[in-house]
């Protein structure tokens, strides 16, 4: 598996990029037409009453004296493209962004959560990957056609920079002798 494993960086590194890499690493996946995404607050709206009496001052002008009894409820967060005809690449130690617009790293060693999502826009699909050092979760998006491939890319590079390749290896030995009982 290791050998395969290599054989794919090697034949992903010829293709050329632009990118610096660090000691040891390795080019998973080149994903050309990708973009940026990050979950965005969408609003809210304050909801209860308030107590107190009104008066009119002016036209057009009113004074409410008392108190204000509701609650700020937030929108759930949104999905907003920020970015999009980029580069995404997957390499064993972080996934880079470049584009003319903006750049963007998330490193493995910093990664809190990654999740994927299938509803960012009609043929788009998003891979999320929450970081320690920023606020805000932010991803790449991709075309629908290559989610498969990507998340699975990025799962190999996760493994590996995690160092649980082998593991993983024989957990899906494991799975696929068992599918071939049926």
């Amino acid at each position: 598996m290791a050998r395969n494993v290599d054989k794919v960086c090697q034949q992903v590194e010829q293709a050329g990029l632009s990118v610096q890499l660090k000691a040891n690493e390795h080019v998973v996946l080149v994903l050309r037409g990708s973009g940026i995404v990050e979950l965005r607050a969408s609003g809210g709206a304050n909801r209860g009453g308030s107590r107190g009496v009104g008066y009119r001052v002016t036209r057009g002008v009113s004074y409410r004296a008392g108190a204000h009894d509701g609650t700020y409820v937030s929108r759930p967060e949104v999905q907003r493209i920020i970015d999009s005809d980029g580069t995404a690449i997957i390499t064993t130690h972080r996934v880079v962004y470049t584009s003319p617009n903006r750049n963007r790293a998330w490193e493995y060693a910093k990664t809190v959560d990654v999740f994927h999502s299938d509803t960012v826009a009609q043929d788009w699909r998003a891979s999320y990957i929450t970081v320690s050092n920023r606020k805000k979760t932010s991803g790449f998006i991709y075309r629908r056609g290559f989610a498969r491939s990507v998340r699975d890319r990025l799962v190999l590079a996760l493994a590996i920079a995690d160092g649980t390749l082998e593991d993983m290896v024989v957990a899906l030995k494991a799975e696929k002798a068992e599918l071939e009982c049926f």
